[in-house]
């Protein structure tokens, strides 16, 4: 990684480094990452990833000079990294917060800016076992925050460069939903033919749970609604224990997007995306919209949907993520418990007032959260960068 570092960056040029975990918050860079390169055209951008899902697909970003693995964050790592690569600025989206990292910037009186981030009472920053992280937040120069109840928990503990700037994702999302990426040729022939002027409902992240709750509704529909799934894991085991959480009526009109064809799909009524990166390229082609990880997992990102302003259903799970729970109030997006409640969803989902409800809730609150970027890079000249 230090050897990646060393040639990877341009010692006579200034560098500011961004730190994702992973391919989600990567997206949720990418609006800082293009407004960074705009605002300094001569610096150069490191960007590090923690985890394979983000460094796999994106260490050949056009966003950035040099993609590397984060080294573990131990002192001596940490300190040698930053020796190496001289940040004039680094930026860390959401919950990135490594102790030995943000020290041995702070020695280096290196700014340090965490964005888009969100925070509860019930994280160790706050418990009384927590001290040491909580130092680490006060080492950050700044704190661009979600929502107020962030604002107002850092305030409580004393932390006080603070802002309230939004999410980032919301700008991201937008920003792909006016300029979708254009599926490959074969693949958008396949699903073409598949969707075969039908009603869609695209699943996006979905796991086994999600299908024990779909499973019946979708069977019950299979001749007025096309299903296209994009599974979170889509390795031969989990595709297999997958397949098999689907009534078994379902499992012979099951077709995978590695393994068939355009005439095979357009006898299907469920296609399975076993492909990483296309999902916010299908989202566009969909009239209805489910997000998985609510029941188990985790939920995973709804505005890549609700941005669409389609019906849109999610799991019983989503008091962490808070644009789910303000659509949820809203009424933009309907929760799903039991398979009864599945059957419903796609009933309302197919009537005109329902869908013109919620295409109006939706398309209200994300014009609302516009401007994270913005705001932040505003923030930018109060440090020499």
């Amino acid at each position: 990684m230090f050897k990646q570092l060393k040639l990877g960056l341009d010692p006579a040029k200034k560098t500011l480094w961004l730190h994702a975990a992973s391919l989600g918050e990567y997206e949720q860079g990418v609006p800082v990452l293009e407004a960074l390169r705009a605002s300094y055209p001569h610096h150069q951008i490191l960007l590090t990833f923690f985890s394979p899902s983000g460094y796999t697909l994106k260490n050949k970003s056009p966003l950035a000079h040099c993609v590397v693995y984060l080294p573990l964050d131990s002192l001596k790592n940490a300190m040698k990294f930053v020796s190496i690569a001289k940040p004039v600025a680094a930026f860390f989206v959401k919950y990135e917060v490594w102790p030995n990292y943000l020290l041995a910037l702070d020695q280096a009186q290196v700014p340090s800016i965490l964005f888009s981030g969100i925070f509860r009472p019930s994280q160790i920053y706050f418990r009384w076992y927590g001290g040491f992280m909580k130092t680490s937040l006060r080492r950050f120069s700044k704190i661009f925050v979600q929502d107020a109840a962030s604002l107002e928990l850092l305030s409580k503990e004393g932390i006080r460069s603070v802002a309230l700037t939004g999410d980032t994702r919301f700008d991201r999302v937008y920003a792909l939903s006016k300029n979708p990426k254009p599926l490959p040729t074969k693949i958008s022939d396949i699903i073409t033919a598949f969707i075969n002027d039908k009603p869609c409902l695209v699943g996006g992240s979905v796991w086994p749970e999600d299908l024990e709750v779909l499973g019946g509704a979708f069977e019950e529909n299979t001749k007025r609604i096309k299903f296209i799934l994009a599974p979170h894991k889509i390795d031969v085991k989990h595709l297999a224990t997958l397949l098999a959480s689907m009534p078994s009526a379902l499992q012979g009109k099951t077709v995978i997007l590695s393994k068939t064809n355009a005439l095979k799909a357009s006898g299907a009524s469920i296609l399975i995306v076993d492909a990483i990166g296309l999902l916010n390229s299908i989202y566009p082609l969909a009239q209805i919209a489910y997000v998985g990880g609510g029941f188990k997992t985790g939920l995973h990102n709804t505005l890549e949907a609700a941005v669409f302003s389609i019906p849109l259903a999610i799991g019983p799970e989503y008091s962490k993520f808070k644009e789910a729970a303000d659509l949820v109030a809203l009424g933009g997006i309907s929760v799903l418990i039991k398979p009864t409640d599945a059957n419903a969803f796609l009933a309302k989902a197919m009537e005109d007032s329902h869908k013109n409800v919620v295409k109006e809730i939706q398309r209200e609150y994300i014009k609302k959260q516009l401007g994270s970027t913005d705001k932040i890079m505003e923030s930018m000249n109060d440090f020499d960068i």
